[in-house]
C-alpha cells in the first residue's frame, strides 16, 4: 500500500469564502460611492440655491460680478475637496481588492501545491529495492 492513499481529500481552495469577501468590499465600497454622490449632490443644491439667492439680492452690475466671483472660488474649493475624498475612497477600495486579491492567489498557490503533493507518485519499497 502506498503511503500517499488515494482516497485522502486533497485541500479544497476556499473559494467560496474569498467570493463572499469580494462581494462584501465591493458592495461596502458601492455604498460609501453612493452615500458620498447623495451627500455631495445635497451639498451642492443647498449652495445653488444660496448662489442664486445671493445674485438675486446684487444690487448693482459690479455687486452681482463680485458674487460671481466669490461663487467661483467656493465651488472650486469644494470640487477640490470632492475630488479628494473621491480619491480617497478609490484608494481604499483598490486597496482592499488588492489585500483580498493577493490573499485568493496565496489560497490557489497552497491547493495547488497541495494538488502536486497528492498527485506526485512515491516509490513502492519493492522498486526501491530494484534500483539498488
Amino acid at each position: 500500500m502506498s503511503s500517499n492513499p488515494k482516497n485522502a481529500r486533497f485541500p479544497q481552495p476556499p473559494s467560496l469564502d474569498i467570493t463572499l469577501k469580494f462581494l462584501q468590499v465591493s458592495m461596502n465600497n458601492v455604498e460609501q460611492l453612493m452615500n458620498f454622490q447623495i451627500s455631495t449632490s445635497r451639498t451642492q443644491l443647498d449652495n445653488y440655491a444660496k448662489s442664486l439667492q445671493a445674485l438675486s439680492q446684487a444690487g448693482s452690475p459690479q455687486e452681482a460680478l463680485n458674487q460671481i466671483s466669490t461663487i467661483a472660488k467656493e465651488n472650486a474649493n469644494q470640487a477640490m475637496e470632492c475630488s479628494g475624498e473621491f480619491c480617497g475612497i478609490l484608494t481604499k477600495a483598490q486597496e482592499d481588492l488588492q489585500g483580498l486579491a493577493l490573499e485568493h492567489l496565496g489560497s490557489m498557490q497552497d491547493s495547488l501545491q497541495g494538488m502536486a503533493a497528492y498527485l506526485q507518485p512515491t516509490e513502492q519499497p519493492a522498486a526501491a529495492s530494484e534500483k539498488k
